[in-house]
């Protein structure tokens, strides 16, 4: 009779460990001198699938899509992709944890630098559908070129926008100050008139209302908020 009483505790305690990890996560990781805040949100996907969104709190990452979730047993590994590359280089970023009761602990590695981490369970996920890139007006489509101040710096600006069918329109943003800089583009898209584009890993995002010879409105870099205006070239672009 215990024997058989071990045998469905040890099963109920498996089963608690290996409790699905829907929900938001928050906690931090423990860096070097300093705690990095991190908010995890997890929630099941189509097909059986796991999705889920990284913010962390003054770094400008705000839900930012997982790559890849994987669970197996109690273990939990999580693929961020490049949320915290620098723009230099430097690889993805990965969690690697199990579930502990209410919490899950892990190891984060970014790059061969590796961070202990620990969340708990603050409520359920919070993820919002991801932004998608489309097509942009065809007037839209063309060069534009600009500067705009940081640092004390000028920047000079081209933008070469053009439509690649019903996908993600190419655009070619390069910013020549001290050096040239060519910002690889995750989010382009237009609605009444304001043209929205990102560039991820340089935590780079053009806001701006775009009119026959002008896009005009803000170029966020980092925590800096900078008005921007750039005018048609008659130049071809490349």
């Amino acid at each position: 009779m215990r024997r058989a009483a071990l045998v469905v505790f040890a099963c109920l305690a498996a089963a608690a460990a290996a409790a699905p990890p829907e929900g938001r996560w928050t906690g931090h990781a423990q860096l070097p001198g300093r705690n990095l805040p991190l908010v995890l949100d997890i929630a099941p996907g189509p097909s059986g699938s796991w999705i889920g969104s990284l913010t962390i709190p003054g770094q400008n990452i705000k839900g930012a899509e997982l790559s890849r979730i994987t669970l197996e047993g109690n273990r939990i590994d999580i693929d961020a992709g490049a949320v915290l590359s620098p723009p230099t280089g430097g690889g993805g970023v990965t969690f690697k944890a199990r579930a502990e009761g209410a919490a899950i602990v892990g190891e984060m590695d970014q790059a061969g630098n590796k961070a202990p981490f620990r969340l708990v369970r603050t409520g359920p996920a919070q993820i919002d559908p991801a932004a998608r890139s489309a097509p942009v007006a065809s007037s839209t489509q063309g060069r534009w070129v600009g500067e705009f101040e940081l640092g004390g710096y000028p920047r000079h600006v081209t933008l070469d926008i053009a439509n690649d069918g019903a996908n993600k329109p190419k655009v070619d943003f390069v910013v020549v100050g001290k050096q040239t800089t060519k910002l690889p583009i995750d989010l382009v898209n237009e609605a009444e008139g304001i043209l929205h584009i990102e560039s991820r890993l340089y935590g780079t995002t053009l806001e701006a209302r775009v009119s026959a010879d002008r896009i005009e409105g803000t170029l966020e870099v980092g925590a800096n908020e900078i008005p921007i205006l750039l005018r048609r070239s008659a130049e071809k672009t490349s």
